[in-house]
């Protein structure tokens, strides 16, 4: 065969090779790990078409040609290979069945070794190459390498230790020197990307956080805790300071209800007793947020149960008040509720002189957006009138879903049939926005039926036209016929005689 005739038949051999492995892949172009290894192999089949085309042509060089063909199609066979095994071994084997997620790092180390290893073989196989003199001369290399690059050497070998021992993850919230802090969203070779919470990237160098303490807000439990300190005047029990700051706390959205919040008294301070509130969370991201939700809630809690915080004695404030100053403020605050209550239908039976009375005992309070006013199933004996602000009802199904039934706003009520039977609440109310209620409580009406029972029976009759109306609306709201008829007037006349002890006879 002459050496034209051999030509062609390398070359035909080199296009065959080419088209085989282009329809294996083609074939198997669904297969994951063909997909990841494809271009190392159609690289490494041109390598081998190129050695057969080479071989033998008469080209100049030709032996020096073929060596590098060789050896780059070596390393491309070795590369795809190596991709092959990530997928197999990897991902598949340890990745998927023993539930182990493998540090890309650790993947990319191995890789790199293995190269290594097989471009030694190539030098030393194809090329020749004596390694002893190599070793020698990289020796050199490495040390001057080594010196030049240690500080980047020491983020790569950071980098290794904590892929390793893996501290955290992407995604996990920590803290790093005591005030960098945010979410982990990546981690490379040399450094790690922290998000803050104003959405700044913070890069820190690995060797940096290898070597400094942190804090890990994610692992091995998303479970925090949190503190926050308020003052209380020192003529308030602790016990009541205790309860209403509790109870606060625990209302609160994102705040766990299991641990409870605990309260535990700090220290006596120049001007007030300080109460550490500690609660639980389990959404750092939201930390922040919640702190400002609890601190706010404490602020009206303390406010409503009529518990101060005190100022601190160096803020002086001069003010020039008549005599009858706190008289008349009293006297505006109660025509304020008397005109409120007066406008209410189920107070229509009573005079003025009764409704004066009540709005003598009955109390202006304020509620912040989301509070609950009342919750549906508690005791309850008292009245809200809204004065200000609004709120939404609330009634929980048998599944224990919440349905919005409907919305109050100024100067409508709710809690009559509390106030007046001592029924359990039938929806709990929750406010939209800052909320101010007027409220009337059994103690202030006990004293209005004791004076006048004959109101009762009226009462009772307004009552139950508004128990109706009340009704026909939490069905209407619920998208669903009333479960059980409201109760007549005689009933609800015998069990307002029976809340407020009047004989039955009268």
């Amino acid at each position: 065969m002459n050496p034209d005739q051999e030509l062609l038949r390398h070359i035909l051999e080199a296009i065959g090779l080419g088209l085989g492995v282009a329809l294996i892949l083609w074939l198997l172009r669904r297969y994951e790990p063909v997909r990841r290894v494809r271009a190392s192999l159609l690289l490494a089949t041109l390598m081998a078409g190129l050695y057969l085309i080479v071989n033998r042509s008469g080209l100049p060089g030709e032996e020096t040609l073929l060596k590098m063909i060789l050896a780059a199609g070596i390393l491309l066979a070795a590369n795809a290979g190596l991709q092959l095994l990530n997928v197999l071994l990897w991902d598949y084997t340890v990745g998927r069945r023993r539930n182990v997620v493998v540090p890309r790092l650790l993947v990319d180390l191995f890789n790199f070794l293995v190269l290594i290893v097989v471009a030694l073989a190539v030098l030393s196989a194809v090329f020749e190459a004596d390694l002893s003199t190599l070793l020698v001369t990289s020796t050199v290399v490495s040390a001057v390498i080594g010196l030049s690059l240690q500080d980047m050497l020491g983020n790569v070998v950071a980098g290794l230790a904590l892929q390793l021992e893996q501290p955290f993850r992407v995604g996990d919230w920590v803290q790093f020197g005591g005030h960098q802090e945010g979410t982990v969203v990546q981690m490379n070779w040399r450094t790690l990307t922290i998000r803050t919470r104003d959405n700044n990237d913070v890069i820190l160098p690995n060797a940096y956080v290898a070597k400094n303490e942190f804090s890990n807000y994610s692992r091995p439990t998303p479970l925090q805790r949190l503190h926050a300190q308020v003052g209380v005047a020192y003529r308030h029990p602790p016990g009541m300071v205790k309860d209403v700051l509790a109870r606060a706390a625990a209302e609160v959205d994102g705040v766990c209800s299991d641990p409870a919040p605990e309260i535990l008294v700090k220290t006596y301070g120049d001007f007030a007793l300080y109460y550490d509130i500690r609660y639980w969370i389990t959404d750092y991201a939201r930390a922040q947020q919640i702190q400002d939700a609890v601190m706010t809630r404490v602020w009206y809690a303390l406010r409503r149960a009529g518990l101060s915080i005190p100022l601190p004695s160096r803020e002086v404030t001069l003010r020039t008040l008549s005599e009858d100053h706190e008289t008349r403020a009293q006297e505006r605050l109660q025509h304020q509720i008397f005109t409120v209550l007066r406008r209410l239908a189920v107070f229509a039976p009573l005079s003025d002189t009764q409704i004066e009375h009540l709005a003598h005992s009955s109390s202006l309070q304020r509620f912040t957006a989301g509070e609950a006013l009342v919750r549906q199933g508690e005791p309850g004996s008292s009245l809200y009138v809204i004065t200000a602000g609004g709120a939404r009802v609330e009634v929980t199904s048998e599944s224990r879903q919440a349905i919005i039934v409907g919305t109050l706003g100024p100067d409508e009520f709710f809690g009559e049939m509390s106030l007046l039977t001592g029924e359990p609440r039938s929806a709990s109310v929750i406010a939209k926005v800052e909320t101010e209620v007027v409220v009337v409580d059994k103690a202030a009406f006990a004293t209005v039926i004791a004076a006048d029972t004959g109101i009762v029976e009226a009462l009772s009759v307004a009552l139950e036209s508004r128990a109706r109306k009340s009704a026909e609306q939490v069905a209407i709201g619920a998208g669903m016929l009333p479960e059980r008829r409201p109760p007549a007037q005689a009933t609800l006349l015998k069990r307002i005689r029976a809340f407020f002890g009047i004989d039955q006879n009268r």
